[in-house]
């Protein structure tokens, strides 16, 4: 497996920042965080974001991300914006785009939650497939996500059946959601984009910002790890947290600790 680093772990710090610090801290692979990447493209441009990536040698592996792609206002919106980041990722020789699913404010069924995903992932991967770039679709273990376990996220991801669709794991999402490693093992190993790595103090009532490093919580990632190797997972596997105590925090140091937790379970 190749570790990754997520620049929503340092999200006071800059693209630049997150990329000379995750070289430095011996990632080979990094997520980008939109918002940082659209900021550097309105100073420097394609060209300078691209020989960032290359003077460093890491490279970029998704942007992250298109957010509520389902039950929203604008489809029009949305699809805009995966053909702008699909052309940025060609231009950059970032592999995927991460997509998250939307929130709902009542009920709806589990049909029309299937449709409408569906729907919207067979349009984004048209888009995609211009590009020569993947999708990969990341449920949210929230109880108001309206894709919030593996088993409907994967059935969804099957049923598109389209391939530069895949599915994105996320331990806090996993675990939070209450998915089980027996459905783990039902994944189709290649069609994983990647997986984001962390740890959490608690499993009730989790908000993203109760992340933590790996090994500095209570999951059980050692049984995740096993699972993901026995069903010969061998990607990318990424630290992503969204935890302001280490926003706080120098980036270098941040991003070096990052690397000696994910390390350990390698």
């Amino acid at each position: 497996m190749k570790l990754a680093f997520n620049g929503a772990t340092t999200i006071k710090a800059g693209l630049v920042e997150d990329v000379e610090c995750a070289k430095k801290a011996g990632f080979e692979l990094i997520e980008i965080w939109k918002s940082k990447l659209l900021d550097m493209l309105k100073k420097d441009g394609v060209e300078t974001v691209k020989k960032l990536f290359e003077k460093h040698k890491l490279k970029p592996m998704t942007i992250n991300s298109i957010e509520q792609i389902t039950f929203f206002e604008s489809e029009q919106e949305k699809l805009k914006e995966c053909e702008q980041l699909c052309k940025l990722a060609k231009e950059l020789g970032v592999e995927g785009i991460v997509l998250v699913p939307g929130f709902l404010k009542g009920f709806v069924d589990e049909k029309t939650i299937e449709d409408e995903s569906i729907k919207m992932l067979k349009k984004m991967s048209n888009i995609a497939n211009r590009f020569g770039v993947k999708l990969g679709f990341e449920f949210l273990g929230f109880p108001n996500c309206s894709v919030n376990k593996i088993e409907l996220a994967w059935k969804i991801v099957q049923k598109v059946n389209e391939e530069n669709v895949g599915i994105i794991v996320d331990t806090c999402h996993f675990f939070a959601g209450g998915s089980k490693l027996e459905q783990l093992e039902k994944i189709d190993p290649k069609k994983i984009l990647i997986v984001h790595v962390n740890d959490l103090p608690k499993l009730k009532d989790v908000k993203d910002s109760d992340r933590v490093m790996p090994a500095d919580g209570i999951v059980h990632l050692k049984d995740f790890f096993v699972t993901l190797r026995k069903i010969g997972y061998d990607g990318a596997v990424s630290v992503e947290l969204f935890n302001e105590d280490y926003w706080n925090k120098p980036a270098c140091e941040t991003a070096k600790v990052a690397f000696e937790k994910l390390k350990a379970f390698m």
